[in-house]
């Protein structure tokens, strides 16, 4: 923790603010009083040019009139003076820095060689900065504020990495509103200095720290944030929003894989070889994060409903187990125990549905000790308690028609819910709640937000909430197996070693292949057609028989693949019509493979990301149906099986129609070859071997495609 420079910058014993004034209007001044009155305990320095008190702390003119170093200083300056205030504090001795100030690397070429500037200028001195163009920091539990908007809500353990400053500095009423306590949040900008993967590393290590939220529009070292979250998050869950900021991947390759491996494709299988739990939207992250911070680990899928109302709870169930949950009929013990207490109407099943119940009690004590106590269940959702917010609908009418006083009615709705709140903690459960009510006026959804329970605004919502639970689940279950890279077969050394300067044709990249223990079909060249008819007769009818050049990458196309030639007649034929078309090129007599099932795997180079390994359906239904996934090479053998099952079509990996299940290890085993295979040759720019096909049951590559790099 003390290495990594936030470990100062969120904990500083004294900050030097430079751009705070008496004018409440400049953003400066903004950071300057949540600081001062944010409760923040160190001193404060506060420089100005002119001003000789800034809301009466003693102002200094320049840096250099300071009377001591200060642990951390912050610019919020013009563009144009920040390299000359860095270079003051450098000599003064100060070693951390934000730096609110825009007008860098996001404004072009100028800005650019300006950010240059200031990080050679923290380089001479040993200095780490945060920014430029950031919005500033919070640590709630210090408490130190250092943004625009002040900070609310009691200190969380959800804690925050943001490339968009308004997700720090601007988002806090949002979240007081909704029972989202922030613990520390960090605005990046630029990343000139720090940036995500610093962040990552010191929340990770932060005690304080129970879950970890991420606003990503594009990663500068994933493989060092691949190591990073990994190491994290099987025990501290990390939630992500990515909104594509980045073109890396995002290109048409020569091969498919290098086509098909795209931008989506490339994060997803960054963020899931790590153990990221991806979201759509920023509602999500804060949502998710927070409530894997503050509840108790699902133990299991089994969800129990409890609401008064048919509609919300199957909601609640649909949402369940389209989010890998499921809603499990309750044993005829616990529906018994049930129905010793309610109306002969109610459904004690799951949904566990009061259908409409004004009387709160059954649904916030008896009712949820029962369902909790149950083997049967493993987190309870609840939908429809609620208390004042009622009254305060109901107050109009019931005044006309009762002529009571508001204060009365709100003091006959308020809800004892004691019991409720202690529950999470004594079954070791979740408990997740969604209500129409407003917070800021109910009683019920308030006390839960204040002690951490959390309470959506829409029954769905809060059954996504716990399948986000679910999926941290299977992080913590994973196999904790690394990769290992194999050393280079001398065989395929010397095979790459002989190809021409138009790389190598498809045999040739078989053979290489097989070097690397990668399985491939039976095959031989042919010049002739004699020799393919000789060819043919020693595989074994049927056959193949498609052209073989380094030049022509994709021959079906062409016409220059012949599939299913069932005699030696068909061969002389197919070997004529590939000449006539392609001109004097030798020919590869294959094997025929069963077609029934086809997949594809593949690698390509990603800048940034280095190579990819690509694994999904094959044959025409690769570009059709999409259907792939991609994780970083090297692959370890438990995240080669999670590339195999990760696909939608995993179906056609067990018995299907009467065919037997493919052995997964034996194509695990493929993915692994196949990636050290191109971390060990940096030359090949793409692999393509597509289709790979199933003979009794193991994966063999029909056909083989490899690209140089440049």
């Amino acid at each position: 923790m003390s290495e990594n420079p936030l470990g100062v910058i969120l904990n500083p014993k004294s900050v030097a603010m430079v751009g705070a004034s008496n004018n409440p209007a400049k953003m400066g001044t903004l950071q300057f009083l949540n600081i001062r009155y944010g409760g923040y305990k160190g001193e404060i320095l506060c420089v100005h040019p002119t001003e000789k008190q800034v809301f009466g702390l003693p102002a200094y003119a320049q840096i250099s009139d300071l009377p001591f170093a200060p642990e951390l200083a912050m610019l919020v300056v013009p563009t144009k003076l920040v390299p000359e205030m860095l270079e003051d504090f450098g000599r003064l001795g100060t070693r951390h820095v934000v730096i609110i100030t825009a007008g860098f690397s996001e404004t072009g070429d100028a800005g650019k060689d300006l950010q240059a500037q200031i990080l050679d200028i923290a380089a001479r001195y040993g200095m780490r900065f945060l920014g430029p163009n950031c919005m500033g920091i919070i640590n709630a539990h210090a408490p130190f504020n250092a943004t625009v908007t002040p900070l609310s809500t009691p200190p969380g353990h959800f804690s925050l990495a943001s490339q968009s400053g308004t997700y720090v500095a601007q988002t806090l009423g949002y979240l007081a509103r909704r029972g989202i306590r922030m613990g520390k949040a960090i605005s990046v900008g630029n990343e000139a200095s720090i940036d995500l993967v610093d962040c990552l590393e010191y929340l990770g290590a932060d005690p304080e720290t129970k879950a970890i939220g991420l606003y990503i529009e594009s990663i500068r070292r994933p493989r060092e944030f691949l190591a990073a979250a990994r190491k994290i998050s099987r025990d501290k869950p990390i939630v992500a929003q990515y909104v594509g900021g980045t073109q890396a991947g995002a290109r048409s390759g020569a091969s498919h894989t290098g086509a098909l491996a795209g931008n989506e494709q490339v994060y997803d299988g960054l963020f899931a070889q790590a153990g990221v739990i991806r979201v759509a939207g920023i509602e999500d992250m804060y949502r998710f994060g927070s409530a894997l911070a503050s509840l108790p680990p699902l133990p299991g899928p089994r969800i129990a409903i409890l609401t008064n109302s048919g509609g919300p709870g199957t909601a609640m169930a649909d949402a369940c187990e389209r989010g890998g949950l499921s809603v499990p009929e309750l044993s005829p013990m616990t529906q018994e125990k049930l129905r010793a207490l309610l109306a002969p109407h109610a459904s004690v099943k799951n949904p566990v549905d009061l259908t409409f119940h004004v009387d709160m009690t059954l649904l916030t004590q008896e009712l949820p000790r029962i369902l909790l106590e149950s083997d049967d269940v493993d987190a309870l959702l609840i939908h429809g308690i609620m208390s004042t917010g009622w009254a305060e609908m109901a107050f109009p009418v019931f005044h006309k028609a009762f002529g009571i006083s508001y204060e009365e009615l709100e003091k006959g709705f308020k809800v004892d819910l004691s019991a409720l709140m202690d529950m999470p903690e004594k079954y070791g459960k979740p408990l997740c709640l969604s209500t129409f009510m407003d917070p800021a006026t109910d009683q019920a959804a308030r006390t839960f937000m204040e002690h951490d329970i959390p309470v959506l605004d829409a029954p769905e919502k809060a059954a996504r909430t716990l399948a986000a639970l679910w999926a941290h689940h299977g992080i913590r279950a994973r196999a904790q197996d690394e990769a290992k890279l194999s050393e280079t077969p001398p065989e395929a050394t010397a095979l790459l070693a002989a190809a021409g300067p138009n790389g190598m044709d498809e045999h040739l990249a078989k053979r290489v292949m097989a070097a690397w223990g990668i399985p491939v079909c039976r095959e031989e060249v042919a010049k002739t057609g004699d020799q393919a008819e000789a060819a043919a007769e020693k595989i074994g009818f049927p056959v193949a028989v498609k052209a073989l050049s380094a030049e022509i990458s994709h021959k079906t196309e062409r016409g220059l693949v012949h599939l299913s030639l069932a005699d030696a007649g068909a061969v002389r034929q197919a070997f004529a019509a590939i000449r006539a078309e392609a001109g004097d090129v030798p020919v590869l007599v294959a094997e025929m493979l069963p077609t029934a099932r086809e997949f594809m795997a593949g690698v390509t180079r990603v800048p940034g990301f280095g190579p990819v390994v690509l694994f999904g359906l094959g044959g025409i239904q690769a570009e059709a149906l999409g259907d792939r996934a991609v994780r970083l090479a090297p692959l370890s053998h438990g995240e080669a099986l999670e590339l195999v099952r990760s696909i939608r079509g995993r179906d056609l990996l067990g018995a299907f129609r009467g065919m037997e299940p493919v052995d997964e290890e034996s194509l695990a085993s493929l993915l692994i070859n196949l990636g050290n295979l191109a971390t060990a040759t940096p030359g090949i720019q793409e692999i393509d071997a597509n289709p790979i096909l199933i003979k009794n049951g193991r994966p063999v590559v029909a056909d083989a495609l490899f690209v140089p790099g440049e």
